[in-house]
């Protein structure tokens, strides 16, 4: 018990600035998933038993005054940590959501640590400085924001609506009063309330929106996306995303099993999946029996001389997109006048009934295939109608490495017109817990076969 004492007090006595009220500021560099890398000042008030962190933000008191459920009544960025055996502080992290679980170990005026889990997941480093100060010129990256919006946008007439101005005015006072990159991100976030548009995000990133795209046609997810399960003489493929060349590999080797399992029908699981690229091609593929022309993009390039979406016939006249690349579709749907979609079927292809799960979650891409389902009239939609969420997305760089994601580009589909702020209605309206069992009882029902 005394050699215990002994080893704790001396751990104590050995570690840096343990001392009571110890309180300087720090100037941090975290790493998130979430956010990129961003940069802020702490304030960290150590003493033997532990610390108290919080971030000095310019903009706090505008940013506590934005309705949502979260906790920034400390500050941006706040945790509470103990210091434990091996010298280290742990604790938990509680602003502006309650999760995540912070390390750090410090050597002098360094730090360096991580964080698991919640939006300020990934590493964190700070060193000791005399004060906080305005860490970039936060108005002009707005205004570079601006510039690029206007420019990319699908529909800059969007930015004239009041939903628009009133965010922008709202995040250029909190611009003006900005310290940190927390305070312009957080501030873009809150304030945005997906009006009149979806697909825009803002952070910030350790590479270009070029080098990002050269990565795109072969990114991995890295996860089991794709799966199927067969009970009762029924397949269950469930789909969790649609990024990723792994997925597209996943979904094909999903429909060689049901080929050689041979069930008497399909559920195709896509409740909060919220989309991501072009897996929706094999998906669609597999099951439909004759070409469905699904749907079309319009960009700026069409908006510029029309005032109103392209006839069917328009459309029709177009030859169907055949790239199927995530690189060469930004750059075709950025110069078309219309990019049409076609999808063709594709052997294995299942030919008994199919059911799919939608539910409020179930977004862009997703919803892309869950529209041509429907307008292949090859299966049955059970859940709840879609997020409404379906336009083209692509990133580009702004100032001091910012970077700004934007819808490029509308979509339509050809049976049933626009599906943003819309979404793809169900067949069969069930609970989402229980869209399961419900397209489970049906495809158990031979009436349900499709001829």
């Amino acid at each position: 018990m005394i050699r215990t004492l002994v080893m704790a007090l001396a751990m104590l006595l050995a570690t840096p600035l343990a001392a009571a009220g110890d309180s300087s500021v720090w100037h941090v560099q975290l790493d998130s998933r979430s956010l990129g890398p961003v940069e802020l000042h702490l304030e960290i008030e150590r003493d033997p038993s532990g610390l108290h962190a919080r971030s000095l933000s310019g903009s706090l008191p505008l940013l506590q005054a934005i309705p949502g459920e979260r906790d920034v009544s400390a500050g941006l960025m706040t945790f509470e940590a103990h210091l434990v055996n091996d010298g280290s502080y742990r604790g938990d992290v509680t602003a502006p959501w309650g999760e995540g679980v912070v390390d750090l170990r410090f050597d002098g005026d360094q730090f360096q640590g991580s964080i698991d889990d919640g939006v300020f997941a990934g590493s964190i480093s700070g060193s000791r400085v005399d004060q906080a100060t305005v860490l970039r010129d936060y108005p002009a990256i707005l205004d570079d924001f601006d510039a690029v919006v206007a420019a990319k946008l699908f529909s800059p007439d969007d930015l004239q609506q009041e939903a628009y101005l009133t965010f922008r005015a709202e995040l250029g006072r909190v611009a003006d009063v900005a310290t940190d990159d927390l305070d312009l991100l957080f501030g873009f976030r809150w304030l945005w309330q997906n009006e009149p548009f979806s697909h825009f995000q803002f952070k910030r990133s350790a590479q270009s929106a070029a080098e990002m795209f050269a990565f795109f046609d072969n990114y991995r997810v890295g996860f089991e996306a794709a799966t199927v399960e067969f009970a009762d003489d029924v397949a269950v493929l469930t789909v969790r995303t649609m990024m990723g060349a792994d997925t597209i590999e996943q979904i094909d080797a999903a429909f060689e099993r049901i080929a050689v399992e041979d069930p008497a029908a399909l559920i195709i699981d896509l409740r909060g999946n919220g989309g991501g690229a072009f897996a929706v091609k094999p998906l669609v593929e597999h099951v439909i029996d004759e070409p469905v022309d699904a749907g079309f993009f319009i960009s700026q390039v069409w908006g510029r001389n029309h005032d109103k979406a392209p006839s069917t016939d328009e459309v029709l006249e177009t030859m169907p997109w055949e790239g199927w690349s995530i690189i060469a579709f930004w750059q075709a749907v950025q110069e078309s006048d219309i990019l049409r979609l076609r999808f063709n079927p594709k052997s294995p292809n299942f030919d008994g009934p199919v059911f799919v799960l939608l539910d409020e979650r179930s977004a862009s891409a997703t919803e892309l295939a869950a529209d041509a389902f429907r307008s292949s009239g090859v299966t049955t939609l059970i859940g709840r109608r879609s997020a409404g969420e379906m336009l083209s997305q692509s990133m580009f760089d702004v100032r001091d490495g910012f970077q700004v994601s934007l819808p490029v580009a509308d979509y339509y589909s050809i049976a049933h017109g626009r599906i943003e702020g819309v979404g793809v209605p169900v067949d069969i309206e069930a609970e989402p817990d229980q869209a399961l069992a419900v397209a489970k009882d049906l495809a158990r029902n031979p009436s349900s076969r499709r001829d």
